[in-house]
């Protein structure tokens, strides 16, 4: 009987610094994504859809552009509403954690209208950004497009 109580008290005690040691291992700070404020995503862009005579590039097209999701909460498609003319709209965010989902828009008449997901990419550090984008003039859709790709420190476009 004896022997049992050794036993149960040394299971008990290598427990105990087996959770300490986890603790004192934990980072100091939590690891999921706190805010999109102040980033930049590079991403490539391809056309799903196309409505005829609005300057969207056929259907199946890719390009390259970069999203701003600025800290005042405007938020930045350079090629919106056309390259070289872009205009400022907003973006919010849903969630934190690592998968941070956010909504962004941008209203000249024509509505840009984007849902994206940012998450760590395989636990490199880097955030990878998805998102899918609709343009809308009123109820009629002119375009559609899946953006993938990820942070960087500035736009190189």
């Amino acid at each position: 009987m004896k022997d049992k109580s050794y036993l149960s008290v040394l299971i008990v005690l290598i427990a105990a610094i087996g959770f300490v040691e986890m603790a004192w291992a934990a980072p100091d700070g939590s690891q999921r994504l706190r805010g999109l404020g102040g980033r930049v995503f590079l991403v490539e862009v391809e056309v799903l859809f196309a409505e005829d005579g609005f300057g969207i590039p056929p259907v199946g097209s890719f390009f390259s552009n970069c999203y701003f999701f600025n800290s005042d909460g405007t938020w930045l498609d350079p090629a919106f509403p056309r390259p070289g003319e872009a205009v400022a709209g907003n973006w919010i965010q849903h969630s934190n954690g690592a998968k941070t989902a956010y909504t962004a828009s941008v209203d000249v008449g024509v509505l840009l209208w984007q849902e994206g997901t940012v998450t760590p990419a395989k636990g490199q550090g880097v955030l990878q950004l998805e998102a899918f984008t609709t343009v809308l003039f009123g109820d009629f859709v002119l375009g559609e497009f899946a953006s993938v790709g990820q942070e960087v420190d500035e736009c190189p476009l």
